[in-house]
């Protein structure tokens, strides 16, 4: 079993524009309305790639919530979430067709108590019993402290399940410090949190160390079109980006990525073949509309196409291909 939290759920708006042009009128080709929030996106891909049992928890409030609750139901996803007063957000994406750029818009969200955070522990730990892994995504809701997910990977460890974070900022950092399974930073996440560029391929393999060391046991790091790597204490990966024709929309990309590296995992294969997983899995979510959308028949093929290398810890990078 696979459990999702989001703590900042929401409905996800994607509309598709000819162009997109600041200060005019649009009028929008395509939209695409789902329950969103990066833990709900991880729900949806796992889902769609065979996962028997996925829940969704965390926060939701008013009638947005209770469309959430709706959509992961649609899905196949079993929402178990607490109720909050206020309203969840409302996260908006305009997709420029011309140029390709994606804007975003994204509401904070409602506040979430001292008290409805305490009442969330146990249902997760109740959950976490009986889950393989527990997957934490996506901002921290107004009310919450900083290091509301070192304590929640806590919680998950000691009741024996494998907490993964994806997060950014403090949450990121004090997180760390829980010594989650496994982190999936992007670029601009793991800079602001090292505090140096990643541009050569000797400050990504030392991101990736550096991550480690910091209390990570394993590093996906997501770069988009230069491909990601990926990092334990045994072993660092560099995989190339899937060359595609297109790309229409990358948002919900990361989150494509990292559900396809879990459940690759939990279905029983090795890191480097569930990180090609789920290398396609974030290829084929850019080439839908919408978060966490995946096509099984196109993820198969692409996963193919997908070629990593092996680096060694030291400066030299070794010639082992797993392709």
């Amino acid at each position: 079993m696979l459990v999702t939290v989001t703590l900042n759920a929401a409905v996800d708006k994607t509309y598709l524009l000819p162009r997109f042009q600041l200060g005019e009128v649009h009028r929008a080709r395509t939209v695409q309305t789902q329950a969103g929030g990066k833990g709900i996106n991880v729900a949806r891909v796992a889902k769609r790639l065979g996962m028997e049992q996925v829940i969704a928890t965390g926060f939701v409030a008013g009638a947005n919530g209770r469309y959430i609750r709706q959509g992961c139901e649609l899905e196949g996803i079993q929402p178990d979430f607490m109720e909050t007063p206020g309203e969840s957000r409302t996260c908006l994406a305009f997709v420029d067709e011309a140029s390709g750029s994606v804007t975003e818009v994204l509401e904070q969200g409602a506040v979430v108590s001292e008290e409805a955070f305490e009442q969330l522990k146990p249902k997760l730990e109740r959950l976490a019993r009986s889950a393989s892994c527990v997957v934490l995504s996506g901002s921290l809701p107004g009310g919450l402290p900083s290091d509301t997910y070192r304590t929640l990977i806590q919680l998950v460890r000691d009741a024996g399940s494998l907490p993964v974070l994806d997060t950014s900022g403090e949450g990121l950092r004090i997180g760390l410090e829980g010594r989650p399974y496994a982190i999936k930073p992007n670029r601009e996440e793991a800079e602001v949190l090292l505090g140096y560029r990643l541009e050569s391929d000797l400050e990504k393999r030392q991101a990736v160390i550096d991550l480690i060391s910091m209390g990570a046991e394993h590093v996906l790091l997501s770069l988009g079109q230069e491909g990601a790597w990926f990092g334990s204490a045994k072993e660092i990966w560099s995989y190339e980006a899937v060359r595609l024709p297109q790309a229409i929309h990358t948002v919900g990309c990361g989150d494509s990525l990292l559900a396809g590296m879990v459940t690759g995992r939990l279905q029983g294969m090795a890191w480097n073949d569930a990180v090609r997983l789920g290398m396609a899995c974030g290829a084929s979510n850019a080439c839908s509309i919408g978060a966490g959308q995946v096509e099984l028949e196109v993820v198969e093929r692409l996963r193919q196409q997908v070629k990593g290398t092996r680096i060694s810890h030291e400066e030299s990078c070794a010639d082992e291909r797993g392709e």
